[in-house]
């Protein structure tokens, strides 16, 4: 008789685009301007078409001033047949403004905890994030990478980010 020793299925320690921690946080809805699947849980995206409104995936000519959050996995989207969530076109969908939350890596990101968050402008990792290239955002990060995806504080981004507190 054999006894189970070792267990790999572990859970992971977060989802692209869930909370991260439950310390002060903003999140608004906004309307997705983007083609179905283009924009994922855990990206970051920018000003759509009508600003206060819409948001989409980045691109070259995005710029900080544009940035306006990190889509959040609400739990509340439906799979389809082939159990794949995809965010719609004209869906409303959650954004953290600033908080702490799970989003997604650039494929070659291996952040630290502290590095500065860069959003991704341009190419596949279009929306993702990393610790360099694309845009400079006012956030950190605060875990390691863990399967794609690193949790990151997002700071009011009308304010400078307050002093490291060893959080």
């Amino acid at each position: 008789m054999s006894i189970w020793t070792e267990y790999n299925n572990r859970t992971p320690a977060g989802v692209a685009g869930g909370l991260y921690d439950l310390t002060d946080h903003a999140v608004d809805s906004f309307r997705i301007d983007a083609a179905d699947g283009k924009v994922k849980f855990g990206m970051g995206v920018v000003m759509g078409t009508t600003p206060g409104t819409d948001v989409t995936v980045p691109a070259d000519a995005s710029t900080l001033d544009k940035f306006v959050g990190i889509v959040m996995n609400g739990g509340a989207n439906e799979m389809d047949v082939k159990g794949v969530i995809v965010v719609r076109n004209s869906s409303t969908q959650s954004v953290m403004r600033h908080g702490r939350v799970w989003a997604r890596l650039a494929a070659e990101a291996e952040p630290a905890y502290g590095d500065q968050v860069h959003l991704i402008t341009s190419g596949a990792d279009a929306g993702c994030f990393s610790t360099t290239g694309g845009i400079a955002i006012n956030a950190r990060f605060i875990t390691t990478a863990q399967n794609g995806i690193a949790a990151i504080e997002l700071y009011n981004q009308l304010n400078a980010a307050p002093a490291a507190s060893g959080n």
